[in-house]
């Protein structure tokens, strides 16, 4: 099935369908159990807003003897829950990997990271415990490059059959071009040209991606504040790399509600580490909408809800299946400013309503 200029075009006999079944079923297989090369002790991956170093598991007491010292309290992985509200306020974190080792990430704004030479450098000197009396220093460098901008805007259409979301394709630190898949709720995995076998469309336009698909097949229902959305769990993926297409359309309503209430899920709109397992907390310290100043903020752990006088934003057109009708829609621009990352995030989204009688004069 395809969509292309509003037209539907659907064809597959139980044999195509059985073989598309089987090749993606490989290929899901082949990419799901292709591990990500395994780091070692000290390696640093760069990231778009923070570096990671991992730690084996022996070697932690080490890490933990250094964060003591430069923030002049106990410091005890015993609980990481509790240790990073401790790190936070210096933008440091640490987590552990599936092996149970660690990774130890590092905010390029974080406590004595300095910017040398065009790179963002933090020092640690480890002490290596030989026995109770002393040990042996050795010192680690995390270092990265200085990324000044880092995509963050996203475009979302909605109508009430499908979801289009467009995002500027990102580069690596060294502003490398990375070979992309596209993974579905993180574990439908495919290259960007079989985008079809997960039911989705893509086009690469410029410095662009736009992907695109029918909501009942890539959405999923989401239940925010007592208000309902529907959520497409979608990343670009590379490597150890992870970049978000994440998204939610309104519910397919009529458009005589009151109040617009607009999901916007929390997230940094960087390259992430992918598979990621912590759940880092995104503060929305500061929200502005183009359209109107007349809104009402809330947010829960995953996402900023937005409500919005119906009128302020509220356009019509004529309905192109039927010139009798009307087609209700809007777009709203925002722009969210987060305490936790260094970028604000530039949010749009153009919503189309199912079309209905035009008002009586």
């Amino acid at each position: 099935m395809l969509y292309k200029n509003g037209v539907i075009i659907f064809f597959c006999s139980f044999l195509q369908c059985f073989i598309t079944k089987n090749v993606f079923s490989s290929q899901k297989r082949e990419w799901l159990e292709t591990p990500i090369a395994k780091s070692s002790d000290g390696d640093v991956a760069c990231f778009s807003e923070y570096m990671e170093m991992w730690i084996h598991s022996e070697r932690i007491e080490d890490l933990e003897f250094w964060l003591s010292k430069t923030s002049q309290a106990q410091v005890s992985v015993a609980s990481l829950d509790h240790l990073n509200l401790q790190l936070s306020a210096c933008g440091f974190s640490l987590h552990k990997d599936a092996d149970k080792d660690f990774i130890f990430r590092v905010s390029y704004t974080g406590c004595f990271v300095q910017q040398q030479h065009g790179y963002n450098v933090l020092t640690l000197n480890l002490v290596k415990r030989i026995n109770r009396f002393g040990g042996r220093t050795q010192n680690i460098t995390m270092k990265c490059p200085v990324v000044s901008v880092i995509p963050s805007r996203e475009h979302i259409r909605c109508d009430p059959q499908y979801i289009q979301v467009t995002r500027q394709i990102p580069h690596d630190s060294w502003n490398n071009e990375l070979p992309w898949s596209l993974s579905l709720r993180d574990h439908l995995i495919v290259a960007l040209e079989d985008a079809s076998l997960i039911q989705i469309n893509t086009d690469v336009n410029g410095a662009d991606i736009t992907v695109e698909g029918r909501r009942r097949e890539i959405l999923s229902s989401v239940e925010v504040m007592e208000d309902e959305g529907e959520f497409l769990a979608l990343k670009l993926v590379s490597g150890r790399y992870a970049y978000s297409l994440e998204a939610t359309c309104p519910k397919a309503l009529k458009s005589e509600a009151d109040e617009t209430v607009l999901h916007i899920f929390k997230r940094r709109m960087g390259l992430t580490r992918r598979g990621s397992v912590d759940s880092e907390a995104l503060t929305v310290s500061h929200v502005s909408v183009n359209q109107t100043d007349k809104f009402t903020v809330n947010q829960t752990s995953e996402f900023v809800i937005l409500v919005i006088p119906t009128t302020q934003i509220l356009q019509a057109e004529t309905c192109v299946s039927n010139k009798q009708l009307q087609q209700p829609f809007y777009r709203v621009d925002v722009v969210l400013t987060f305490r936790e990352t260094n970028h604000q995030m530039h949010w749009s989204m153009e919503n189309t309503l199912p079309c209905t009688d035009r008002p009586a004069v």
